[in-house]
């Protein structure tokens, strides 16, 4: 064995060890030390050093093999697995596939039912001055985040194919002119490292594990396109134009097990086990607030589309319509009072208080009330149960039987 040799098999063992980690496959057994800040660093930025250190050894042992006009099978063997790294990798690693939109595109709504037709769902997101923006959900599971920085009302969409969440979060403050690194899926959501601040984000936490560096929310729901073109009519909604990638990524998703909502397979292992209360992959509402969780089924919003419910002391209205298809979460006081409301048809309600007549947006429409809106209130909308349950430990399950108290 020559000392070219040797510079090639370490070369190409420390090119493995760089590149491997930061790629799907290899990233479920990394996936923990991937979502940690120091972890991330190591993988998705000094990585990249040794990798270039590593293809300079390799450069230079091919050197000092063709100066001595020795080209052994060794230096072939840990070329081709340099190579072939170098390809897995350059296919394979989540710097490349995930790379966040930083400048979307949108068209209209009518553009968007045209191309895509009035079933694709589309994740929605309601800024801070009420305008209103789609995202196509199955185009977004490529690069998970989406910046939208038009306007004096800045946020990136987030969007966590394994666990079906989608959330908002605003950009302001550490996080106005974010640099973001897609790095893991912890438990089966999204975990991203912001450069700047070097912080690593779990979707779930809408912030650090530990809690030191946290996101606003942005209210969000997951509706289709029909939907939302009768909810928001004249409103932009994001696409992307078909890469390369899609080839093989978007189909290979398409077929996963995993996203199927009637498929028990999950990718990572969870944290505190599977939580039976309800079917694995049924599509729950989460709500938190000020720390304390709730969940409401679909069947809860099918069989009550105006859900009375307090939280931590807030009063909080679920509604739904369009057959439970747009779920809204609202806070149900107003001028300090806290209302009730009573289905009016046509995915309308009046207060009981004034006869007011309210719209699924939240907007009082007629009557006394008129020009008054409700609160919004984010939340997790249509999320796989056993992901929001293994990050929100023992959280309460809606129980119909409090609706009266809560209405009270």
């Amino acid at each position: 064995m020559t000392g070219a040799d040797l510079i090639a098999i370490f070369a190409a063992l420390i090119f493995a060890a760089a590149i491997l980690p930061g790629t799907l496959g290899v990233l479920l057994m990394t996936s923990k030390i991937a979502a940690k800040d120091w972890g991330a660093r190591l993988i998705y930025q000094k990585a990249m050093w040794i990798a270039g250190a590593a293809a300079a050894l390799m450069a230079l042992s091919w050197g000092l093999a063709l100066s001595a006009g020795n080209i052994s099978l060794l230096l072939l063997g840990a070329s081709a697995l340099f190579g072939g790294v170098a390809v897995f990798g350059f296919f394979m690693h989540t710097k490349f596939l995930f790379k966040p939109v930083t400048k979307p595109l949108y068209m209209s709504v009518d553009e968007a039912i045209k191309k895509f037709g009035p079933d694709e769902e589309v994740v929605g997101v309601i800024d801070d001055n009420g305008v209103a923006w789609a995202y196509v959900a199955r185009l977004a599971r490529r690069p998970h985040i989406v910046e939208q920085r038009q306007g004096d009302s800045p946020f990136m969409m987030t969007h966590c194919i394994l666990a079906h969440s989608s959330m908002a979060f605003a950009l302001e403050n550490q996080f106005a002119a974010p640099n973001i690194t897609i790095t893991s899926a912890l438990a089966n959501n999204l975990v991203f490292y912001e450069k700047n601040t070097k912080c690593s984000i779990v979707q779930a936490h809408n912030g650090s594990p530990d809690g030191a560096a946290a996101l606003r929310m942005v209210p969000t729901i997951a509706v289709s396109l029909q939907t939302w073109k009768d909810s928001y009519g004249d409103t932009k909604v994001w696409y992307r134009n078909k890469e390369w990638r899609d080839e093989f990524y978007l189909k290979l998703l398409a077929r996963a097990d995993v996203i199927d909502p009637n498929s028990p397979v999950m990718v990572y292992p969870l944290k505190h086990g599977l939580d039976d209360r309800l079917a694995m992959k049924s599509m729950v509402t989460g709500v938190e607030v000020n720390g304390q969780s709730r969940t409401y089924t679909l069947d809860h919003s099918r069989d009550n589309p105006l859900i009375h419910d307090q939280i931590a002391g807030v009063d909080i209205l679920v509604a739904s319509g369009f057959d439970i298809d747009l779920i809204q979460v609202f806070d149900r006081t107003v001028d300090g009072k806290a209302l009730t409301f009573t289905a009016d048809g046509d995915n309308h309600f009046v207060d009981n208080q004034t006869r007011s007549k309210w719209s699924l947006l939240g907007l009082c429409i007629e009557g006394e009330m008129k020009g008054k809106k409700l609160a919004l209130i984010p939340h997790y909308n249509k999320m796989f149960w056993y992901v929001w349950a293994d990050y929100h430990p023992n959280t309460e399950i809606y129980n119909p039987a409090n609706q009266a108290a809560a209405a009270a």
